[in-house]
């Protein structure tokens, strides 16, 4: 049924203009936040208000598909938490199954592309694209089908030196290690996404990235070392449990090194 799966995403609330053209790409439901920094009673709150009937008048068009936009209000535009948006487009979304597009709709989403992404199906996320790629890393900013109530949601622990495509790597590899490597992946018709391997443009400074990275290694490391201590809690008895360590223990190692530090 096309109607059971959400595209979730966000927008700046000044780059919406330009979002809208690629709004009516997609024919089916949608959940959409609008995050501004303007503050209430300013002049830049009142130019958001006249922006929202561009939005209404989208929602009207496609009201039988289930569009809704949410309004997030920051403190600053430039910080914040790529993937706490994605998160917050997933919680209010209104079916059962959602698709997380980390840097919007594509601009050019095809009849066939959008079915083939419907007809997807999973227990586990399933992370789409045009290549043969079956484990992490995948194509950068690669979208993700998942149930709504899937257990992971994407950390939101980066606010500084935000980076849409290095904060989507990192709940891709967050999916992928809490999932035990059975992320699932599929190639969409027509999809004309990034290629593996292509790296995302970015306005951060080389300094700025150097940085990000080194958090994002951190953050890893944590991610890791909490994995391995509530297994060690939980005395996993069974089969499966066991090999879901063991997996992990072997993905933290290739992804880091010989141990995670403990965690304090």
């Amino acid at each position: 049924m096309d109607n059971d799966l959400t595209a979730c995403l966000w927008v700046e609330e000044e780059k919406l203009h330009g979002t809208l053209t690629t709004l009516t790409n997609w024919p089916g439901s949608m959940s959409l936040v609008i995050v501004t920094s303007a503050q209430l009673g300013s002049t830049n709150y009142s130019t958001t208000l006249r922006r929202l009937p561009e939005v209404m008048g989208l929602l009207d068009t496609h009201a039988s598909f289930g569009l809704s936009f949410h309004v997030l209000q920051v403190s600053s535009s430039s910080g914040g938490s790529a993937n706490a948006y994605l998160n917050v487009a997933r919680l209010l979304a209104p079916t059962d199954r959602v698709v997380l597009f980390p840097d919007g709709l594509p601009s050019h989403l095809s009849s066939k592309s959008y079915h083939s992404i419907v007809r997807s199906t999973s227990l586990h996320p399933l992370v789409l694209g045009n290549n043969s790629r079956r484990t992490y890393p995948f194509a950068p900013m690669s979208p993700v089908v998942l149930p709504k109530d899937y257990p992971s949601w994407c950390t939101e622990r980066f606010s500084l030196l935000r980076s849409r495509s290095l904060d989507w790597d990192d709940c891709l590899w967050q999916l992928w290690l809490e999932s035990g490597g059975e992320v699932k992946s599929a190639t969409v018709d027509g999809w004309s996404g990034e290629e593996a391997g292509k790296p995302s443009a970015s306005n951060n400074s080389t300094l700025s990235a150097k940085l990000r990275r080194r958090w994002t290694v951190k953050y890893r490391a944590e991610a890791c070392a909490f994995a391995m201590k509530r297994a060690q809690i939980l005395e996993t008895a069974s089969y499966a449990d066991k090999k879901a360590f063991q997996w992990r223990k072997k993905f933290c190692h290739e992804s880091l090194g010989p141990s995670p530090p403990n965690v304090a």
